[in-house]
């Protein structure tokens, strides 16, 4: 039977939550983590694209096997413009196999002192004195309480409604499809490949990201006010360049549709005696969708501080703002930069997206952005790059073209 105890209780078992449970465990506080699917990873939402700079000083070292490929560059593609490749003679991202990644962090949690329980769901959520009660339910059925719930359940969590948390609005949240294949023609495992425009990916993108072992995948997201299902189908069978990389290619795992929160993060990730941390708390790249360095991140200081709180037994919410102090603090400007980026481009048409790269392809953007390393935080990344006229007058064309469209986000 599991304990029906603990200092923290932590809900999802994906990146952030079992970084947070590895995390309290070390700082000396008992831990559940409590995941709904019967399997650690799956199904698995991401294309597990990581910078690879940041991700080594946020993640524990992880088996080589994880890693799927290592990658050199992009090729965004415009609606109808000349596409812009980004290339360094380095490796600068890796492409991990999300379901090993989050297993082999769950291992690492349980290895350390936490109780993973799988197939179980939190039914039921309510304050007695001074802990939380849960009602669990799938395997088992039972009562667990603690003094800090840290939620780590997704972009659909619902605890921190509970708690008084303010909830995200869903106009900049995008859907997600994709799948994995093999036989794809003209695709090179260097690099990714991305492709912007209103007619097959409105408000977001699509991408091809390779596998070392020839197989690669395929994935599109859209904004929330259209049929990701019918977006993904057109984009796969009718787009003049992906279509005909597709053409002889085969399908061999099933489309995984999931929702991303792209309107930057959370205004409040904290209550009395709770903390929201990775898609519950929307700390994603608005400008990609990409969480796991955040969140691996985000889950360590979560971890941390709820164990400590715990120890000092002293839950109030003016306790658990220090998470939220600290990780503004570290990724606060960031976030705000790649949000106000994905604002630009929500809604942008695309004769103004062409006009844009064909902006930066005149002015040799390429150059500037292929001395940068880090892509995960942008906003740093992209105050310093500033500097180079090129970079400034780009960011400003997107800027006055985006004006319309920004009026409509």
């Amino acid at each position: 039977m599991p304990p029906t105890s603990v200092d923290v209780a932590v809900v999802g078992c994906g990146v952030s939550g079992a970084t947070a449970g590895l995390a309290a465990t070390r700082s000396g506080a008992t831990v559940s983590v409590f995941e709904e699917h019967p399997e650690i990873g799956i199904p698995s939402h991401c294309s597990g694209h990581v910078g690879i700079q940041a991700f080594k000083e946020f993640s524990p070292s992880i088996p080589s096997d994880i890693i799927e490929n290592k990658i050199k560059g992009a090729v965004l593609h415009p609606p109808s413009a000349n596409p812009l490749t980004l290339s360094r003679s380095s490796p600068v991202t890796w492409v991990l196999n999300r379901a090993k990644f989050d297993a082999h962090l769950a291992e690492l949690a349980s290895k350390n002192g936490a109780n993973i329980q799988l197939n179980s769901r939190i039914d039921n959520y309510r304050r007695e004195d001074e802990r939380i009660k849960l009602r669990i339910s799938g395997a088992q059925q039972f009562d667990v309480t603690c003094r800090v719930l840290i939620d780590a359940s997704g972009c659909a969590a619902s605890i921190g409604k509970y708690a008084g948390l303010p909830r995200q609005g869903r106009k900049l949240l995008v859907n997600s499809a994709q799948f994995s294949v093999e036989n794809l023609k003209d695709v090179d495992e260097d690099y990714v490949e991305v492709y912007f425009g209103q007619r097959f990916a409105p408000g977001f993108f699509g991408w091809i990201i390779p596998r070392r072992d020839g197989t690669a995948k395929v994935g599109i997201a859209a904004g929330a006010r259209t049929n990701v299902r019918h977006c993904f189908e057109k984009f796969i069978r009718k787009h003049p360049v992906v279509s005909a990389k597709m053409r002889q290619a085969r399908q061999f795992s099933p489309i995984v549709f999931h929702p991303i929160p792209v309107g930057g993060a959370a205004s409040r990730t904290y209550a009395d005696g709770l903390l929201a941390v990775g898609d519950a708390a929307s700390q994603v790249k608005a400008t990609t969708g990409g969480g796991i360095v955040f969140s691996l991140l985000c889950g360590k200081l979560a971890g941390e501080t709820a164990a400590n709180a715990a120890k000092e037994s002293n839950v109030s919410a003016a306790r658990m703002r220090n998470y939220e102090d600290s990780w503004r603090r570290m990724i606060g400007f960031d976030l705000r930069t790649m949000s106000w980026l994905r604002r630009l481009l929500y809604n942008l048409p695309d004769r103004n997206l062409d006009r844009i790269f064909t902006i930066a392809n005149e002015l040799n953007v390429d150059q500037v952005l292929n001395r940068t390393a880090d892509i995960d935080f942008q906003g740093r990344t992209i105050l310093s790059m500033a500097r180079d006229p090129r970079i400034f007058f780009t960011l400003l064309s997107a800027s006055v073209l985006s004006v319309p469209s920004l009026i409509r986000t």
